[in-house]
């Protein structure tokens, strides 16, 4: 892309977002930036630090598969990202413990705050992005008897903004997930 080639990325990398104050990379760092210009991240100290353990915890979960992108053969990489989600394995621990969270929240969203947070769009985003079919290994069966996360997913898609974003992407190979009736049996 132009803004790859032209060297201005401050890490080199891409996600970024260029802003009238200059370009500003790292998902969670433009996940905030956002999240402090609308109502997804509420001004509260202590509220601001749970959203941002959750934060630090989902990309924990995202991080596990690291290694596995090392791997150059296919059906080794398979067996390991497998390995990580069978019952017991790293990532399904990981979801696990999600929707224990959610199960546990006093309000229902990720970080216990009134309403959705940035805490819950990068949820939103990472659990379900890991069950698009885009990652060799790792496939919706990851959610079966996650009952709770599939009802999180129900209430982030029906969220205005993201259902009029998301809702016609039936045969996109990669935002389906992020339909509300992507999941529906």
């Amino acid at each position: 892309s132009e803004i790859r080639d032209s060297g201005k990325l401050p890490w080199g990398l891409l996600p970024a977002l260029e802003t009238p104050s200059g370009i500003l990379s790292e998902s969670s760092a433009i996940l905030r930036y956002i999240g402090n210009m609308t109502y997804l991240n509420p001004n509260d100290e202590w509220s601001a630090a749970k959203i941002d353990e959750c934060l630090d915890a989902i990309s924990d979960m995202t991080h596990i598969l690291t290694d596995t992108f090392r791997i150059d053969d296919i059906d080794e990489k398979i067996a390991a990202r497998e390995a990580l989600v069978a019952p017991g394995g790293k990532l399904s621990n990981c979801y696990d413990t999600f929707c224990d969270k959610l199960e546990n929240s006093k309000t229902g969203w990720i970080a216990e705050t009134e309403g959705p947070s940035i805490a819950d769009i990068k949820l939103f985003s990472d659990c379900f992005g890991l069950v698009s079919g885009n990652y060799d290994g790792i496939d919706v069966s990851l959610l079966e008897g996650r009952d709770t996360l599939l009802d999180f997913h129900t209430r982030m898609s029906e969220i205005p903004e993201i259902l009029s974003r998301y809702s016609d992407m039936q045969d996109d190979p990669i935002r389906w997930i992020y339909r509300p009736d992507a999941f529906s049996k």
